[in-house]
């Protein structure tokens, strides 16, 4: 002790000192994840689950001024969305900062290339890293925990550098909800016969796998929450979406991505992405990894998911692919079973871009999330190295955008007010706004292209930033011809050819050619038409059934016990005309309050009539609505789910008992099948996703309708219900109820007809209940659809209600053999004992997109139980 005390007093409190700020740092420093969890990431059978995520960076953000975690909103389900930040301290405590050169940047309007090169000098290359989107690919969820925990402690030049340069935002799970579900049931099922096996239910409420088709169209609140970050928000130059494919072939796949290219990209993105993604396979054979390929499988054509939709934004979007396993679950993968065969990488063998094949073996989480640990940390260093390049061409790519826009056509597209749909119309700009695209209002009248416009028509100026994805989405698209050989098969693309959003909504959009002037303002939020009920009626309100929103106000009237009718001809209502369809609701008790609210919330004319409308109706019934809901996870069932829920329809799912049951007629009205193939809907058999192991699902799940379930359907029709199928499933009642109709496109090989996914023309007869409200031509979506030829009956009446022209029917994308569509029909009524089929021929309801042929499907729902009366 006496040693002690004659220690130099200032030497023994610095002692002090050091230990006491040694003893706060061991306190506060952020712990591993394998600490929080207690197993390491990767570990076999192991999965953190979201709560348990969330908790985590929570933690880090407590523990570290390199990481600041943001609850974005909430999910679908009400689950946190939460995006990380990291970053170095100093760049941390100046985000506001480098959010306003990205602004800049993104819009370089009045910027010089000299103050563009001053900014790119100042600010932060802006990296986004989105994970487990799909939720069953789950290790990139796992992954980012590490990745997260060895960003904000170690000190490397290479960490130290990459938080200098670069804003990091991580997405650990674009999909919390399907994260929460897929963790459960693994859990609930190890150590059974099931376990690694699919749910019997989407992984998303809605929309299941098709989560990563919405990038466009923006329906779900997840979307929202990213489309915000990335095109009004954050601006970051690079994107990368870490997924899973199947497991018998590469172990991972890096961009560059294959033929065809999307011609409205900018080139630049096209050399970043080889840049970056050549990077990454370097990086990942540095250090040993196996069985990586590049240009195969995924085209660099199609727009509507997250890593793709960026593209035309100017931003550069990767997509890493990782050989999947039994979720949690390890799988042994003898070298016989690997394989090739996908665009790109016909034989599993060395080629040169795939020069070194995984020699097969014992294939683990963990695995993938060391290969997917490269990547990252490959991605975030290229960008570091390279941060003034991708910063100055995101200026440059936009302000090329702009002066393109000035100098070629098309030089705008408009959108007039005399639309069919104007609702829709708006709904449609709506929806462009959300994706960053520029609008304006004309205040006066114009001219362009010789024909002269009215106040009020929405432009859309090509010269913009985002021109390319602006011109993407309004002009028709026209996929190229790939043959596997010369006159050969064709090539399937990779999802669909065609997405026009005015084909598909139903809007009259007209592309200028031409230079011209307007008196403009600019649109900063999107403005419906303001709704208003002309006069006090003593007898009826009346009002027209071509708006898509006219079937939300027969919903909510029904709903409160109105009397509805459908016009089965034209109305003369004063000055006005109304085609047929329109909707006559009579006066009772309340009315004239319950039209005002819903001419105001829905955006309606609601006109008076003040004397009795002669003529028949179709008196609407209050729905009985069951949508079949198989165990196979159909996303086209979530899909119209969704959509009926939008539109305030009532419903009741159906699943395979209650087919089995019988009696259905007991119970509905109407009953829609979703798309899906007859042999599916009737065993219920779904063998897993191409090239993943497949495993039976629990009793509960098992089957599908059966024969029994298929007699019970027909027995529902003949006793007077209505059977409404969409796309594929119309092969059931034709083939099982001895239906007059043929599906002509059976069997016919792909080298006769081939149409994979395009926009399709098609005639419509408007005076036929189930197509009011329509025009007289429509776009269809069409995706290895069937089409349909009537057959002589005697006991059956089947009519056309739309057909295909009899030249070629293609609006947008690409379709081979077009004549074996010429006069086909496209959507037939059969009239079967007291009910109905309506056969739709093609996805009504795609994705949530096609809003122009929402009416087929609305009106349908309630043309088979109405009753065909005189109008009160």
């Amino acid at each position: 002790m006496r040693g002690f005390k004659s220690f130099p007093k200032t030497i023994l409190s610095l002692f002090l000192i050091l230990l006491a700020a040694s003893l706060l740092s061991a306190q506060t420093v952020a712990p591993s994840p394998e600490e929080f969890l207690g197993f390491r990431v990767g570990t076999d059978y192991e999965l953190a689950s979201w709560p348990q995520m969330v908790n985590y960076f929570k933690l880090l953000d407590e523990r570290s001024d390199k990481l600041k975690m943001e609850t974005l909103g909430e999910t679908t389900e009400g689950n946190p969305f939460i995006m990380v930040i990291i970053t170095s301290s100093d760049n941390m405590s100046r985000l506001e900062s480098y959010k306003r050169i990205q602004r800049s940047l993104a819009n370089p309007r009045g910027l010089s290339p000299a103050a563009a090169r001053k900014l790119a000098a100042e600010g932060k290359v802006v990296v986004m890293i989105s994970c487990n989107i799909h939720s069953t690919e789950i290790a990139s969820s796992q992954m980012s925990l590490e990745l997260a925990h060895r960003l904000i402690t170690e000190e490397s030049p290479r960490i130290i550098n990459i938080l200098d340069k670069t804003i990091f935002l991580l997405i650990p799970s674009h999909n919390p909800d399907g994260q929460i579900m897929v963790v459960d049931w693994y859990n609930k099922y190890l150590g059974t016969e099931y376990e690694g096996g699919r749910m019997p239910w989407l992984y998303h409420k809605y929309t299941g796998h098709d989560d990563n088709r919405d990038a466009f169209m923006v329906t779900q609140k997840e979307t929202r929450l990213i489309t915000r970050v990335l095109y009004h928000e954050w601006f970051p130059e690079i994107i990368l979406d870490e997924h899973q494919m199947g497991s018998y072939g590469a172990r991972l796949f890096v961009p560059p991505f294959t033929d065809p290219i999307n011609p409205n990209v900018n080139p630049i993105i096209w050399r970043e992405i080889a840049l970056l993604g050549s990077r990454i396979a370097m990086d990942l054979e540095e250090e040993g990894y196996s069985g990586v390929v590049s240009r195969a499988i995924y085209t660099a054509w199609w727009e509507g998911s997250f890593l793709m939709t960026p593209w035309w934004h100017n931003m550069v979007g990767l997509l890493t692919e990782a050989a999947s396993i039994k979720v949690a679950t390890p799988i042994f993968i003898d070298k016989s079973q690997l394989r090739g065969g996908r665009r790109g990488l016909p034989e599993y063998k060395p080629q040169e871009n795939f020069p070194n094949p995984w020699p097969g073996g014992w294939w683990r989480l963990r695995d993938l999330v060391d290969y997917e640990l490269v990547a990252s940390f490959s991605l975030l260093e290229t960008a570091a190295a390279y941060k003034e390049d991708f910063l100055y061409n995101f200026y440059l790519m936009g302000k090329q955008a702009i002066e393109k826009g000035e100098k070629e056509p098309p030089f705008a597209f408009l959108i007039s007010p005399d639309q069919r749909d104007m609702i829709t119309a708006v709904k449609m700009i709506e929806t462009l706004m959300l994706g960053g695209v520029e609008v304006h209002k004309a205040t006066d009248s114009f001219t362009a292209d010789g024909i002269t416009y009215p106040a009020g028509t929405y432009v859309l100026l090509m010269s913009q930033p985002f021109r390319a994805y602006a011109k993407d989405m309004l002009e028709r698209q026209q996929y190229p011809d790939i043959r596997l050989y010369p006159e050969g098969p064709p090539q399937s693309p990779y999802d669909y050819t065609g997405w026009t959003l005015p084909l598909q909504m139903g809007v009259k959009a007209v592309t200028i050619k031409s230079p011209f002037r307007a008196e403009l303002t600019a649109v900063k939020e999107a403005e419906y038409p303001e709704g208003m009920v002309s006069g006090r009626a003593t007898y009826a309100y009346v009002f027209s059934h071509s708006t898509n929103n006219s079937f939300t106000a027969v919903n909510r009237l029904l709903k409160d016990g109105y009397q509805v009718y459908w016009a089965k001809e034209p109305l003369k209502l004063a000055d006005r005309s109304f085609e047929p369809g329109a909707v006559v609701v009579p006066v009772r008790k309340g009315i004239h309050q319950a039209v005002a609210s819903i001419a105001k919330e829905l955006h309606l004319n609601i006109y008076a009539a003040n004397k009795k409308i002669m003529g028949d109706g179709y008196r609407l019934q209050p729905l009985k609505l069951g949508l079949y809901k198989p165990w196979t996870a159909n996303m086209d069932e979530g899909w119209t789910r969704w959509l009926l829920e939008q539109f305030e329809f009532p419903y009741k799912n159906i699943h395979n008992a209650e087919m089995r049951t019988g009696n259905l007629k007991d119970r509905y009205d109407v009953i829609i099948i979703p798309d899906d193939s007859p042999q599916r809907i009737i065993t219920g058999r779904r063998d897993g996703r191409p090239g993943r192991p497949s495993t039976p699902l629990p009793p509960p799940y098992e089957g599908g309708i059966g024969n029994e379930g298929v007699a019970n359907l027909k027995s529902f029709v003949e006793a007077g219900g209505t059977l409404i199928t969409f796309d594929s499933a119309s092969d059931l009642p034709i083939e099982s109820f001895g239906l007059p109709v043929k599906n002509v496109l059976k069997e016919i090989p792909e080298e006769e007809f081939f149409c994979p996914g395009s926009l399709l023309e098609v005639e419509v007869d408007n005076s036929q209940p189930i197509a009011f409200g329509m025009g007289k031509k429509a776009a269809a979506c069409f995706v290895d659809s069937p089409a349909f030829a009537l057959l002589p009956s005697f006991d059956q009446k089947a009519k056309v209600v739309l057909k295909y022209p009899s030249k070629n029917p293609l609006l947008s994308g690409w379709i081979l053999g077009e004549e074996k569509l010429f006069d086909r029909a496209a959507l037939v009524e059969v009239e079967k004992g007291k009910g109905r089929i309506i056969l739709i021929g093609f996805r009504c309801q795609n994705r949530a997109q096609p809003h122009g042929t929402f009416k087929l499907l609305f009106n349908s729902l309630y043309y088979g139980p109405a009753k065909l009366s005189r109008l009160p």
